[in-house]
């Protein structure tokens, strides 16, 4: 029952990421290009502005008991600094290497054990003393992880003043058409819903997270090597799920189209693939774990990772420029 679960709320997760083409290295690297493109980032920002109160509530009314992301913000800062990094090197993030293998992007087949070798050497091998230390200093409140609505008064006021300056930015911002894919109202409106019932579906199954990557390597890894048991069998099923969710939305949606890549394109995807699994693994999180769902959970440490994120696209992005290879 818990992985059949699991499995549906990734396929859930992926049949909607897919239908919006929703890849979290062209949501913020939008931002930075001339002319901006800024539609995934509305998406985004609206998948927040349903989720967050949508999460807030089922906790208050004790439906969830999520697991919130511990705030280690020197982990949180390097790497997702590094991860950001690593989806301008590989142009996707880690749930576009599942969500564009399904619509048959076969060089994600060079990704995805790229990303989960930097995985590995960052929980199990030589980086792990790195990461080890990076996540030594955690920020706690009472001794638990925090939420910024467990801070109060400043907490709420900042999330509320930051909920309502958002919402009206949305509704001035243009309903512009994306082609075969969803426009960001819709795009925006269909990832909140599906992240927050995605709690419910955990809190069935036993959970107390819902959908992430990092670990999920490290964790299959010991199962195959040691006979060691899953961590989390939920998030790896669900992850898992991603994959044929993607591929009925493309086939839905006129999006499915198998092809190969060039030997460049294979060696940025391997590069960068590795260069996300070792900034996910130190930060504790991806753009799915934290940016998706640590975010709406109103997390400091998921949002300080996106926010490093970010930085990190511009870093690169700007590099890319200065060195003429291209946006």
């Amino acid at each position: 029952m818990t992985i059949a679960l699991a499995l549906m709320t990734g396929l859930l997760l992926g049949y909607v990421i897919e239908r919006g083409d929703l890849c979290f290295h062209s949501t913020l690297r939008g931002l930075f290009r001339r002319p901006r493109q800024v539609d995934l980032f509305r998406a985004y920002v609206l998948s927040l502005l349903v989720a967050v109160p949508l999460v807030w509530s089922m906790r208050q009314t004790g439906w969830i008991a999520p697991w919130i992301p511990p705030f280690a913000w020197p982990a949180n800062l390097v790497g997702g600094f590094i991860f950001g990094l690593g989806m301008v090197i590989a142009a996707t993030c880690i749930t576009g290497i599942f969500y564009k293998l399904g619509h048959g992007m076969l060089g994600m087949l060079v990704a995805l054990p790229a990303w989960a070798l930097g995985d590995i050497v960052t929980y199990l091998g030589p980086l792990s003393a790195v990461r080890a230390w990076l996540n030594g200093p955690v920020v706690q409140v009472n001794g638990q992880n925090p939420s910024l609505l467990d801070l109060p008064p400043a907490g709420p006021v900042l999330v509320v003043a930051v909920w309502l300056a958002a919402a009206v930015w949305l509704w001035r911002s243009p309903r512009t058409g994306r082609g075969q894919y969803w426009g960001w109202p819709q795009l925006g409106l269909l990832v909140g819903l599906a992240t927050s019932a995605a709690w419910l579906a955990a809190r069935w199954g036993g959970s107390d997270y819902t959908y992430g990557t990092s670990g999920v390597p490290a964790s299959l890894y010991l199962a195959l090597s040691r006979g060691e048991p899953l961590w989390s069998p939920w998030i790896t099923a669900a992850l898992a799920g991603i994959v044929p969710g993607a591929f009925v939305a493309a086939r839905r949606g006129g999006t499915l189209w198998v092809r190969g890549e060039t030997a460049r394109r294979y060696a940025q995807l391997a590069a960068g693939g590795f260069v996300m699994g070792v900034g996910a693994a130190i930060a504790g999180g991806c753009n799915l774990g934290h940016s998706l769902v640590g975010v709406p959970l109103l997390a400091p440490g998921s949002i300080l990772t996106t926010l490093a994120m970010t930085a990190g696209v511009w870093t690169a992005h700007r590099a890319s420029q200065w060195l003429k290879l291209g946006d």
